[in-house]
């Protein structure tokens, strides 16, 4: 059985990674050249985290990344909106939040990858059809078979459209702009996650490691710089603490986006093909989620392969059962959080529920995104 994976992002490589743990071959297809250089950076929540120790690679990913003890909303001038324990951003066995480089995640799961399976870079997807038995996949310069399909090339997916999925997309009028910062921050920082509110703008930072910084900051359409560089950005935040744009001044270079996310499918699959990760429901970023989501894909999907094979149809089917309620949970919430936080009334109406809001309810809320199932 020969399983053939679009996209060789994270989604992509945990899926491999998840297959060949339980003896079953893939192969990794990417439009990329190569991956060495991809991104700034991300937070693995503990959800992702279980699924990498699954993986065997967490004492990697800690090497890496860096743990942070607390994640955090505040004001512009750092204060928090409520001051929450650490154990409120930490699942029942412990595990906390790893911030990392997306391109040292990257590196890590291609590495274990090319010991387990095959990957072929600059090999961007054009389409497939049913030969016989087997798909034959056309790709830019040449043509490749397999069983199987899974999509993991992102939320313009492709495979999803050769599917003749609709891919529509949900724009949020909102600009998100993020980079990586060589600097230290102090010492009363260094193991936060921070997110600060300010009037339709927003700015995220942690350390990546010891003296690295990512950052994200978010703009209403309306306000956003015509041009965004980085002394447009500090003017953005000048009445943000100074250390924002401290972080800002330490980087040489940003990356800015239009945040969207995928209106919902009606399936993910169809066929002999199975979409996950961003290619399935892409969301926003305002939960840290869109990463974290596409490694639980692997998982799940993985072990369905494993005991419905050679049937993968209904694996396929299983999966989506499976996975349906908490993805849904996951863009739902993400996107309603994101739309309230840029609005005045909006924010106003959330800072006023987290100061309220029981820190035993927020703890249950976030063991629901957390929570893994073990051998189901």
């Amino acid at each position: 059985m020969e399983i053939a994976i679009i996209g060789g992002g994270i989604s992509g490589l945990s899926m491999s990674l998840a297959l060949a743990k339980l003896g079953i071959q893939s192969t990794v297809y990417e439009r990329a050249e190569d991956l060495s250089e991809v991104g700034a950076g991300l937070w693995l929540q503990p959800n992702a985290l279980r699924v990498l120790q699954w993986l065997g690679i967490e004492d990697e990913i800690l090497k890496a990344g860096f743990v942070l003890n607390k994640m955090e909303i505040a004001y512009p001038n750092l204060k928090a909106v409520k001051e929450v324990d650490s154990n409120v951003v930490a699942d029942r066995f412990g595990n906390q939040t790893v911030a990392i480089h997306r391109a040292r995640l990257l590196a890590i799961l291609l590495e274990k990858v090319k010991a387990v399976a095959k990957v072929e870079l600059g090999m961007p997807y054009l389409g497939h059809e049913q030969k016989g038995d087997q798909i034959e996949i056309q790709f830019e310069n040449a043509k490749r078979k397999a069983d199987w399909i899974i999509g993991a090339d992102g939320i313009k997916s492709k495979l999803r459209h050769s599917l003749g999925f609709a891919s529509e997309y949900r724009n949020t009028d909102q600009i998100c702009v993020r980079g990586i910062a060589q600097i230290r921050l102090p010492e009363a920082l260094r193991k936060e996650g921070k997110e600060l509110w300010g009037p339709k703008r927003r700015f995220g930072f942690s350390h990546i490691s010891e003296d690295q910084v990512y950052f994200f900051a978010v703009l209403n359409s309306e306000i956003s710089p015509a041009e965004i560089s980085i002394d447009s950005l500090q003017e953005m935040y000048a009445n943000f603490d100074p250390v924002v744009n401290q972080i800002i001044r330490a980087t040489d270079f940003v990356h800015s986006t239009e945040l969207a996310d995928l209106k919902r499918l009606d399936s993910w699959h169809k066929d002999q093909a199975c979409l996950i990760g961003d290619a399935a429901h892409a969301t926003t970023p305002n939960m840290g989620q869109g990463a974290c989501q596409g490694i639980e894909d692997a998982y799940y999907l993985a072990q369905l392969i494993y005991k419905k094979a050679p049937n993968l149809k209904e694996a396929f089917i299983d999966f989506e059962a499976q996975r349906r309620t908490k993805v849904d949970y996951v863009v739902n919430n993400s996107w309603r959080f994101g739309q309230l936080v840029h609005k005045p009334w909006g924010q106003f109406l959330l800072k006023s529920i987290m100061k309220i809001t029981p820190e035993k309810v927020v703890k249950g809320q976030m063991a629901k995104v957390y929570e893994i199932e073990s051998g189901f």
